[in-house]
């Protein structure tokens, strides 16, 4: 199995998950339902592992070993975090090449983890993929993107919470620009090389540059872990604008369980984070919405949300609300795994070479 087919068997045992929820004649009570397989698009325990010093065998903290397995967790995007405060004079490219190395150990610590890369999809483990989250380091120099795009990268931020040589920051200073010209060249080669833009932590502007050049590329627009600013009025946040244009391009927005992200305040519970999907599925549509909770990304987790145990249990209030099993599958999974899954389409002279074939 190749990468692609390792996607498509991780949707086969979600639309399998899917089925079993549909309701059967029954006598007296009914069944349980089967848990609902997760895939979190955005936990950070390397940022942990790295550079506070956690022990890799995650042991502590939102994603240890027994809470993702408890959370039914299936797959799991490990981002390569460079703080804008790495060093003085900012992250360097050399520091997502240590970042991952540290990744790769948290893997080989925790026989839950599938290898990066694996070949195949296994029952009882967890598949991972990587992101890279801040990359102004690579202004650097665009061309080293590439070489993480072949270990493995499926998802790019341009900058973190400061504004990059790449990309005006959803919280940095006030900005007159959104991507720079280089920031442009950035993203085209991002989008070239197979992977995908994350514009999470983008500001409003670059997200509006961005939308031309994903749609050039017939590419998803993504924001890993973001929430609805109508519900929560936080510049991390989509507008509901950005959320149709998201919906427009096939991409998704994935939760995020920050309570300032969820309702605004420092406390939130599980209802205020079912208040976002309704208004998120409302305006984007149930295709459009995942999971990217920033479990150990430094969040104020809601009450009832503690960690990733507590994922079925968001699964069940979605369903008590009256949403159906396979809406919440693709919400907790498919949605996912589908953007994980894309790659660009092949232009003509390409396909013609290798005789019309798509990857």
């Amino acid at each position: 199995m190749n990468g692609s087919a390792r996607i498509r068997a991780l949707l086969a045992v979600t639309c399998a998950a899917g089925a079993l929820g549909a309701p059967q004649p029954t006598l007296g009570d009914p069944p349980a339902e089967p848990p609902v397989p997760v895939v979190d698009l955005h936990v950070d325990v390397p940022w942990q592992v790295h550079f506070k010093g956690r022990d890799r065998r995650l042991g502590e903290g939102h994603a240890r070993r027994e809470t993702l397995v408890a959370g039914h967790y299936l797959g799991i995007v490990l981002p390569i975090y460079l703080p804008d405060q790495a060093r003085p004079e900012g992250p360097q490219i050399e520091d997502a090449s240590a970042v991952l190395a540290t990744i790769e150990a948290i893997i080989a610590a925790n026989p839950v983890f599938l290898p990066l890369g694996a070949a195949r999809a296994e029952p009882g483990k967890i598949s991972t993929f990587l992101s890279i989250e801040g990359a102004g380091a690579f202004a650097a120099d665009i061309a080293q993107i590439d070489r993480f795009i072949a270990r493995g990268v499926r998802l790019i931020s341009p900058n973190h919470a400061k504004n990059s040589r790449l990309s005006s920051s959803a919280t940095g200073e006030p900005a007159a620009y959104g991507l720079t010209e280089l920031g442009k060249r950035f993203c085209e080669r991002v989008y070239e090389q197979g992977a995908l833009i994350d514009v999470s932590h983008i500001s409003d502007a670059a997200f509006a540059d961005l939308v031309p050049i994903a749609a050039a590329h017939g590419a998803p627009i993504v924001a890993t872990h973001s929430n609805a600013r109508a519900v929560a009025n936080r510049p991390r946040n989509l507008t509901d604008e950005q959320l149709r244009l998201i919906a427009r391009s096939g991409g998704v927005a994935g939760l995020n369980f920050h309570a300032p992200f969820v309702n605004g305040t420092n406390e939130a519970d599980v209802d205020d984070v079912v208040a976002q999907v309704d208004h998120m599925v409302r305006v984007a549509g149930v295709d459009h919405v995942a999971i990217g909770s920033d479990f150990d990304g430094g969040i104020v987790p809601p009450r009832g949300l503690g960690d990733a145990s507590a994922l079925p249990s968001l699964a069940a209030r979605l369903r008590q609300r009256g949403m159906s099993r396979e809406d919440v599958v693709k919400i907790f999974s498919q949605n996912a795994l589908r953007i994980l899954g894309w790659r660009p389409a092949m232009d003509a002279k390409s396909a013609s070479a290798a005789g019309g074939a798509r990857p």
